[in-house]
């Protein structure tokens, strides 16, 4: 039977960077890493808006990205 094993999480910050010539909305993130297995999302959400505080850019939002081994 197939398990999953947890390698690594990585919490990335998004933030607007301006306008397209054709007026689409450009992005930019900030990457942390190693982010522990257990971190609750209300954790994330803390850490994420207290962090984008400290940015001169608008803040859209936060993704937890995880990767596991397949054993």
């Amino acid at each position: 039977m197939a398990n999953l094993e947890y390698k690594q999480a990585v919490l990335k910050l998004v933030f607007e960077a301006g306008l397209t010539e054709e007026g689409k909305m450009k992005t930019k993130s900030k990457s942390l890493r190693n982010i522990q297995a257990s971190a609750t999302a209300n954790g994330l959400d803390t850490v994420a808006t207290t962090l984008a505080n400290f940015s001169n850019s608008p803040y859209i939002g936060a993704e937890k990205v995880e990767t596991s081994n397949l054993i």
